[in-house]
């Protein structure tokens, strides 16, 4: 019992030795990030025009004047349709962009290459275990910020892509509550 205690704990602690540290990166670069063209540097109004221009609706909400404050939900598409479906929430504060998530359900995503393309954006190597493709290659999975104390971050991004679902979201932590108020 005690040999295989000291297995497990001897295991746990390399595990836990052998992953790396949070990926940060600068706060322009997280900023940059598009999810249907829009980033957290696009201005509330233009980010809405280009969900609009992109064939996506907002319920009732045809004018960004009649947005009004906090978050808006945006979808496009159908579940089952070769496009897929997607939905897309941006929460606005203080006059600037502080929420970006996407739900997109499609047959036949790319994980990969959604992966990569993250990859890509933020320099990351491709066996960063905090950003990459699961081993059977069916999926993967990416999150960092402008910290290496995640708890500090001004900015984050989380990516979870399947080949029939991505989940994503760029955010500022700290403003998010602002969009609740």
């Amino acid at each position: 019992m005690r040999r295989l205690a000291t297995t497990l704990l001897a295991s746990a602690c390399s595990a836990w030795a052998a992953h790396a540290e949070p990926i940060a990166r600068d706060v322009s670069l997280v900023e940059s990030l598009k999810v249907e063209g829009v980033s957290l540097a696009t201005s509330p109004e233009d980010a809405f025009n280009i969900l609009l221009a992109a064939g996506y609706r907002a319920g009732d909400i045809a004018t960004y004047e009649s947005w009004g404050e906090g978050s808006l939900n945006f979808v496009r598409g159908a579940y089952g349709a070769p496009e897929g479906y997607s939905s897309i929430t941006l929460g606005r504060a203080d006059g600037r962009l502080v929420l970006i998530t996407q739900s997109l359900n499609k047959m036949g995503i790319d994980a990969a290459g959604e992966i990569g393309a993250v990859q890509s954006h933020f320099g990351i190597a491709g066996d960063e275990p905090d950003c990459r493709m699961n081993r059977a290659g069916t999926g993967g999975a990416c999150q960092l910020s402008d910290a290496a104390d995640p708890t500090e971050a001004t900015v984050k991004f989380t990516m979870t892509a399947q080949t029939m679902m991505i989940l994503q979201s760029v955010s500022r932590p700290a403003d998010l509550i602002k969009t609740m108020e």
